[in-house]
C-alpha cells in the first residue's frame, strides 16, 4: 500500500500556492511542481487533511473552480485517483453536505423520509501483515458491491473530475495501522477553544441534561456544530458581508482595533437608542455597554493567532485539549474494536494540521505530549503537515507525508 498525507491546500484562497488564477486562467501555483515530486505516482489514496476547499473565505463557485483543477491535474499526473478527505474548520460543510446528500436527499429521491446524519464517522487503514480485513475501511459505512468500482464513493464530489475521481469521506479521525505503529490523522480544529467551546462549557453547565459523562467523538462534533457551520459557510457565503469579516480577521492579526472600535461605538448607540429606562438605568445601561466594549477590545487585543505559531503547540491549554480529544479518540477505538472486533492499537503518534507550521516524521526533537493515562510510558509524538499558503511574500512551508509498506512513514519538507 502506498499514500500520501496533505492539509490546508485552501482552495478559494488567492494565497493558495498549488492552485491560482493568471490571467483569468486556473493555472498551477508556484509550489504544485514540488507537492508533485513529494507525493509521487501511483498512489492508492492521497489523503487530503482538512483546510482543502476554504468555503469561510471564498464563494462556493470559487472554492470548487479551483479544487477542480487541482483534483484534475493529479489524476492526469498520476499521483492518485481515489481520495481520503478528512473536513478542516474551512471546509467542515463538504462533511455536512456529505451527510445531507447520505440521510436526506437520497432518501427522499427514493421515495423514504430522511434518518439522522452521522457526525463521526472513522476512517480505517490497515496495513497489518496477515490482517483479514487489510485495507481502507470505513466505519458504519456499507460496502458498494459494484464490479470495477472502489468499496466506498458514489457521492457528489467523485464528479468534480474526468473521468471520475472517487472521493472517501470520513471525519474527522483517520487511524493507519500498521505492523509497527496506529497514526492518527485529524485536521486539530478541535484543539482550538473557538471550535470545541460549545462541548466545554456544555458539559460543565447542563451536565445533568446532557446527562454525558466521558465525551466520545462524536459527541464532541455534535456539540461544537452550531459555530462550526457558523464560521465555515456561515460567514464564508454571507456576500458583502465576508468581506467585512475578512477586514476585521485582517485587522485583529495586525492588532489595529480601530475599525472595531468604531463598529463597538456604534453598536453602543444603536443600542442606546433601542432603549428606554428611566434616568438611572440609563446610567447603569451605559456603564454596562462602555464596560463591555472595553473587555471585547481587551480582549481581542490578546487574542494569539494559531497559524503560522511556532509556540501554539506548546501552551498548557492546548496539550489540556488535546489530552481530551485524544481520550476521545480512544473512546472511538474502543467502540471500533468493540464492534468490528479490529483491535486497533492506541496511536502513539499524530499528523494534524491547522497551524500551518510543519513537523516532519523525523524531526530530532518533535513536541511531545503525556497521555491520558498516567500509568502508560509512552508519549504521543506530535507531527503537522503544514499548509499551502503565503502570508504575504512568505510561505509558510508544507509538510507532505507518505507512506510505503516495504519502508513505513517518512515526510518531505517545502519551504519558501
Amino acid at each position: 500500500m502506498k499514500f500520501a498525507i496533505i492539509s490546508d491546500t485552501h482552495f478559494g484562497d488567492d494565497e493558495c500556492v498549488l492552485v491560482t488564477s493568471q490571467n483569468g486562467n486556473i493555472v498551477k501555483g508556484l509550489k504544485y511542481d514540488e507537492f508533485e515530486d513529494a507525493a509521487g505516482q501511483d498512489n492508492d489514496y492521497l489523503i487530503l487533511a482538512g483546510d482543502i476547499l476554504d468555503f469561510s473565505i471564498a464563494s462556493y463557485e470559487k472554492a470548487y473552480q479551483y479544487a477542480q483543477f487541482f483534483f484534475q491535474k493529479i489524476r492526469e499526473d498520476g499521483i492518485a485517483n481515489e481520495i481520503i478527505y478528512l473536513a478542516g474548520n474551512h471546509d467542515t460543510d463538504i462533511w455536512h453536505i456529505i451527510q445531507h446528500q447520505r440521510a436526506v436527499t437520497n432518501r427522499l429521491q427514493k421515495g423514504h423520509l430522511p434518518e439522522s446524519f452521522e457526525h463521526s464517522v472513522a476512517g480505517i487503514i490497515d496495513d497489518r501483515s496477515g490482517s483479514p480485513q487489510k485495507g481502507f475501511i470505513l466505519d458504519k459505512v456499507t460496502v458498494r458491491r459494484e464490479t470495477d468500482k472502489p468499496k466506498y464513493a458514489g457521492m457528489f464530489l467523485d464528479n468534480i473530475t474526468t473521468p471520475e475521481t472517487f472521493f472517501n469521506f470520513a471525519y474527522p479521525n483517520l487511524y493507519i495501522v500498521t505492523d509497527n505503529e496506529t497514526v492518527l490523522v485529524t485536521h486539530g480544529q478541535y484543539l482550538e477553544p473557538y471550535w470545541a467551546i460549545l462541548g466545554e462549557i456544555g458539559i460543565k453547565i447542563a451536565y445533568d441534561d446532557l446527562k454525558v459523562g466521558e465525551v466520545d467523538i462524536e459527541e464532541m462534533v455534535e456539540m461544537n456544530f452550531p459555530l462550526n457551520q457558523l464560521a465555515c459557510t456561515g460567514i464564508g457565503q454571507a456576500g458583502v458581508l465576508t468581506r467585512v469579516v475578512r477586514m476585521l480577521e485582517t485587522d485583529t492579526k495586525n492588532k489595529d482595533l480601530s475599525r472595531i472600535k468604531k463598529y463597538l461605538d456604534r453598536f453602543g448607540k444603536e443600542i442606546d437608542h433601542m432603549t428606554d429606562y428611566g434616568w438611572l438605568k440609563e446610567i447603569i445601561s451605559d456603564y454596562i455597554i462602555k464596560k463591555s466594549k472595553e473587555e471585547v477590545l481587551e480582549s481581542i487585543k490578546n487574542i494569539e493567532k494559531t497559524r503560522y505559531s511556532e509556540e501554539f503547540v506548546y501552551k498548557e491549554e492546548l496539550k489540556e485539549r488535546f489530552r481530551r480529544f485524544y481520550a476521545s479518540s480512544l473512546l472511538e477505538i474502543g467502540d471500533i474494536n468493540s464492534r468490528t472486533g479490529l483491535n486497533i492499537p492506541a496511536p502513539w503518534r499524530i499528523i494534524f494540521g491547522h497551524t500551518h507550521q510543519p513537523i516532519p516524521w523525523n524531526d530530532p526533537n518533535p513536541p511531545k505530549l503525556d497521555t491520558v493515562s498516567s500509568a502508560s510510558p509512552k508519549r504521543l509524538t506530535l507531527h503537522n503537515t503544514g499548509g499551502w499558503l503565503k502570508e504575504g511574500d512568505r510561505f509558510c512551508g508544507a509538510e507532505i507525508f507518505t507512506y510505503d509498506s516495504a519502508k513505513g512513514f517518512s515526510s518531505t519538507t517545502v519551504r519558501g
